[in-house]
């Protein structure tokens, strides 16, 4: 028997006609339940089938990391763009009826619904969403930052690199790191600041950071908090 009832992920079910469980290694104990359905009565249900519930997990090898308040592999309620100053809500929703899966975005809510929701597929609509996040939100300040700073900017890119927050190439092209997303606006301008200043010098070289300290002053402290804030970033985007 199980104590207390595990974490549990609620989707609504426009073909469900009762109250359904199911149990993943990847996503763990999934309600179904039809559309309009009370919620209030889940927990109820839940203690009445605790003893299938614990097998279920059992079988999967998975209880221990079911029972905590976060797994780790669990799909995000809440995606924080700190750096837009945003905040989404994700709702995730079983439609049987369609193939695929399908992300909605409207005044701070995420939709993302589909007929398989498993965690590698949600993950990949989830960041493609952050790739055009970067283009409306930070492909601006680029080109803003650029113009102020009268530094000469190619194109922009959007990538999703392990090692770097941004890139520069030899054409002037700044490629921006989707994880940017998740840093403090002040980090982010830093960064696009210092690879702007490789388009005068493409190496960190004591006239490199010369350019960089005219621009920004403050770089030492902006460029010593940019190594710990690897940290604010969701492991999901990794």
């Amino acid at each position: 028997m199980i104590a207390t009832l595990p974490d549990y992920q609620l989707r609504y079910s426009p073909r469900a006609k009762n109250l359904r469980l199911k149990v993943t290694r990847e996503e763990g104990l999934v309600v179904v339940v039809p559309c309009g359905y009370d919620e209030k009565k889940v927990p109820a249900l839940l203690t009445q089938k605790k003893l299938w519930i614990a097998d279920a997990l059992k079988r999967v090898g998975e209880t221990r990391r079911f029972l905590e308040p976060k797994p780790a592999k669990h799909l995000p309620e809440t995606v924080r763009l700190v750096a837009l100053g945003e905040t989404w809500a994700v709702t995730y929703r079983d439609e049987e009826n369609h193939s695929g899966i399908r992300l909605r975005a409207d005044s701070g809510k995420l939709l993302i619904s589909g007929f398989d929701l498993n965690r590698e597929a949600v993950i990949r609509k989830l960041k493609n969403w952050l790739r055009v996040k970067v283009r409306e939100g930070l492909f601006p300040l680029a080109e803003n930052l650029a113009a102020k700073h009268h530094l000469k900017l190619g194109g922009l890119l959007v990538k999703s690199q392990r090692t770097r927050w941004a890139s520069c190439s030899a054409q002037r092209n700044l490629s921006l790191n989707t994880k940017l997303l998740f840093l403090a606006p002040d980090l982010v301008r830093y960064v696009v600041v210092h690879e702007l200043c490789h388009t005068v010098h493409m190496n960190h070289s004591k006239e490199f950071w010369r350019v960089v300290a005219i621009h920004e002053p403050s770089y030492k402290v902006l460029d010593q908090a940019l190594r710990e804030a690897w940290k604010t970033v969701p492991q999901w985007v990794f």
